[in-house]
């Protein structure tokens, strides 16, 4: 038989799981009566939620007669049912009052960022940020000798990354120059990822006796630049996590803290921690962080540095005010800080009906 999800499963399903993100106790059909628009009977409420295990979206828990929602309830109520949060006056004001701090680096305000929503929802944050490197403004030689030069350089934030360079033939301090002069011609303020086969041929050209130098210096300047844009992960409100129930048992509280000391576990974990527009994934394994859920919002630093913060928590977490945290702090970041939320759409995952 199949079970059609009427408004009516809708709303009890609605009611049930706002109850049990609040109580995190098995939800009974009385408790259901009393919170519906419309009048329903107790047993016409136990006969719908009956069917809503049926089909799996709730789960009948030990002995009780009440239900809680199973994984594919969550991604359900998540993706359709739960109704927005709207941040009141002061937790915009504690936002804006980091957010609006003049000349902060990006690490300190993504600390002071993470602690104060760990210690706002009551869960565990995390920031993940990749330094990007922009495009390399300029670059510069230095001649050491003919079995050698270094090469510099300067990145559009900033920064110099020297390498040095063995060339299999001998170099003199003019080939250098002109090897230097075409790489500032060529890819001086460019982005390396729009670097094409036309672009490589055209150097290769230019560089006319020492073409046999773009190969390696393409691969160098390329390790270079991957090497000072490694992902970091910054951390708060870890011990958030253990004082939820659903965390007590000794062995999932030791993965998951294993697991969010670890920022190379952690980055492993996602696919992608910086996903186009705010992402929800509801948990659906049992143990450790498995069984943890993750709201991310992404931004766009300037400079071509990107990151997002994450909200940590159960499976039977606030939602709604998670996303709304994140979504307010990422337009601030915006609007406040030069800085580009990237939020076109809540783009979910998983089960839908």
């Amino acid at each position: 038989m199949i079970v059609e999800l009427t408004n009516r499963k809708r709303e009890i399903l609605k009611e049930i799981i706002s109850l049990y993100i609040l109580t995190g106790e098995p939800v009974g059909s009385k408790a259901v009566m009393q919170r519906m628009k419309k009048p329903c009977s107790s047993a016409t409420i136990r006969n719908e939620m009956a069917q809503l295990e049926e089909m799996e979206l709730l789960t009948h828990p030990h002995t009780s007669a009440g239900r809680a929602p199973t994984t594919r309830g969550y991604r359900l109520y998540v993706d359709s049912l739960m109704e927005g949060y709207r941040l009141d006056f002061e937790e915009r004001l504690l936002l804006n009052a980091i957010l609006s701090e003049p000349d902060r680096d990006v690490p300190g305000l993504l600390r002071d960022v993470t602690k104060l929503l760990a210690r706002m929802t009551g869960y565990t944050v995390l920031a993940f940020s990749r330094e990007g490197v922009g495009t390399i403004e300029r670059f510069e030689g230095v001649y050491v000798n003919p079995g050698s030069f270094l090469l510099v350089m300067i990145t559009s934030q900033g920064r110099a990354v020297t390498r040095r360079i063995a060339p299999e033939a001998p170099l003199d301090r003019k080939a250098v120059e002109t090897i230097i002069a075409v790489l500032n011609d060529g890819l001086a303020k460019k982005e390396l990822g729009a670097l094409t086969v036309e672009r490589l041929l055209a150097l290769e050209k230019e560089l006319g006796e020492y073409r046999f130098f773009v190969a390696p210096l393409i691969r160098v300047i390329y390790q270079a630049m991957g090497e000072i844009s490694e992902d970091s992960v910054c951390v708060a409100g870890m011990a958030n996590l253990l004082k939820h129930p659903e965390f007590a048992d000794a062995g999932a509280a030791q993965s998951a803290i294993a697991e969010l000391e670890d920022p190379s576990r952690l980055l492993a974990r996602f696919q992608d921690p910086f996903p186009a527009g705010l992402k929800v994934h509801v948990g659906s394994g049992e143990d450790g962080l498995d069984a943890a859920s993750f709201v991310f919002c992404p931004f766009h630093l300037n400079k071509g540095s990107e990151g997002a913060v994450c909200i940590v928590g159960p499976k039977r977490m606030d939602y709604a005010g998670a996303m709304a945290y994140l979504e307010y702090l990422a337009r601030q970041m915006g609007s406040v800080r030069g800085f580009n939320p990237g939020l076109p759409l809540i783009e979910n995952e998983g089960t839908k009906l």
